[in-house]
């Protein structure tokens, strides 16, 4: 723990995790910073990082990779080595943000520190604030693996449905400027209509990038209906479930899905494979 152990005059540390290299996102790192500071004020410190540098590509936008199993199985192992350094760093809680959900419970077994994710902690807020949420994609693979993601949790009753922006949105493009921009507003819009046609009273933007987006260009309210921020929830959640572990009101459970390792098993897996080993100056997003 970071040293705040149910003391409230201690400040709360969070590790945010994107599944992007930060590196090549300077405005959407950026933002992040900004946000975190916003949402959360000055007891809590929200750090972020992003994969570690040139996991990516060049020019090749993390959706585009992320979108293949085969390939995001590589990357979910970072996830896990950053709850484990961010354990090792003192950090209080590691908030994922991805609504991927990429190794959230394989990073949760592997840690005592709380781990959220944008999909669950985002899903499970919607549920507090209105009988049917929505979640606005970037592109059908995300709306197909959204519509998986609320099966698992168990949540697929209570969404109205996914919604894909058309055309499908680059991430690249939520850093430009000009009529990208306005193109972008427009869509995001109309899926915001849809999603209140198909009885959403909850809308979630289901990416990062995009509530970042949406963020800077103040579109988080539509017509009567909540529009999370997805980012500042995930956040919250996370201060959360840190003050209730401290507190003495709620723990992770270690029975069947989240068992954990022994030490002589992680060690063993870390020698073996060579990974989960980091440390915070491995990952991107650290000036």
């Amino acid at each position: 723990m970071h040293g705040f152990h149910g003391n409230h005059s201690a400040q709360l540390k969070i590790w945010h995790q994107s599944f992007t290299d930060l590196d090549a996102f300077a405005q959407y790192r950026r933002t992040l910073r900004e946000h975190g500071r916003r949402v959360m004020g000055p007891d809590v410190e929200v750090v972020v990082h992003g994969l570690r540098p040139g996991t990516y590509p060049a020019g090749v936008a993390p959706m585009d990779v992320n979108s293949i199993g085969g390939l995001r199985v590589f990357n979910e192992q970072q996830i896990c080595e950053a709850a484990l350094a961010a354990q090792d760093s003192g950090y209080d809680a590691v908030a994922i943000g991805c609504f991927f959900d990429p190794a959230l419970h394989q990073a949760r077994s592997l840690v005592d520190i709380p781990v959220v994710s944008l999909t669950e902690s985002c899903m499970l807020t919607a549920c507090s604030l209105g009988r049917k949420f929505a979640v606005i994609s970037l592109t059908d693979f995300q709306k197909m693996l959204t519509e998986e993601l609320a099966a698992s949790c168990g949540l697929a009753g209570r969404m109205a449905g996914v919604v894909a922006m058309s055309p499908a949105v680059r991430l690249f493009d939520l850093e430009g400027s000009g009529e990208i921009v306005e193109s972008i507003k427009a869509r995001f819009l109309d899926c915001c209509r849809e999603a209140l046609r198909i009885g959403a009273e909850v809308i979630i933007p289901g990416d990062g990038v995009l509530n970042e987006f949406l963020v800077r260009h103040q579109l988080l309210q539509f017509e009567g209906a909540v529009v999370l921020d997805s980012l500042g929830v995930l956040f919250q959640h996370a201060a959360f479930l840190v003050r209730g572990k401290a507190s003495g009101t709620l723990d992770i459970s270690r029975r069947l899905l989240y068992a954990k390792p022994t030490a002589a098993m992680l060690s063993h897996t870390r020698a073996y494979y060579g990974v989960l080993n980091c440390s915070e100056s491995d990952f991107s997003g650290r000036d």
